[in-house]
């Protein structure tokens, strides 16, 4: 896969699944052997019992996207707006960094500030 074809599956991910709560999207943008370390090691039916439990929690909305990419390597800087079911609203900076193969995301590695848990009031499931 080209560079520019990794940051549109690390896109993708991001708008679609993330953003617009598409699990569908999840496994033809996640590898089967996917893992993502900031989580404790989750893998991907991990991840989208996460994302369920994320759902409830409100509504996210990503500004600012921009994506470095070497290779299969790809980093993401944003903005992460949340809004709780109840109207009140929070915000994070994060970068991600992504390590794809055969155009599907193996590890994701997410930092936000502050903690995305943290301001979601979650504990992430166990790897």
């Amino acid at each position: 896969m080209s560079t520019e074809q990794n940051k549109a599956v690390v896109k993708r991910w991001m708008t679609q699944v993330l953003e617009d709560g598409d699990l569908d999207v999840l496994d033809e943008v996640l590898s089967a052997d996917y893992v993502n370390p900031a989580m404790g090691g989750i893998d991907r039916t991990a991840m989208r019992g996460l994302l369920t439990q994320l759902a409830a929690a409100g509504s996210w909305r990503m500004e600012g996207i921009e994506l470095i990419a070497e290779g299969e390597e790809v980093v993401a800087r944003f903005t992460l707006h949340i809004t709780r079911p109840n109207g009140e609203t929070a915000s994070a900076q994060g970068l991600t960094y992504y390590r794809l193969a055969d155009g599907k995301i193996v590890e994701d590695d997410p930092f936000t500030r502050p903690d995305l848990a943290q301001v979601l009031g979650i504990t992430p499931p166990a790897g």
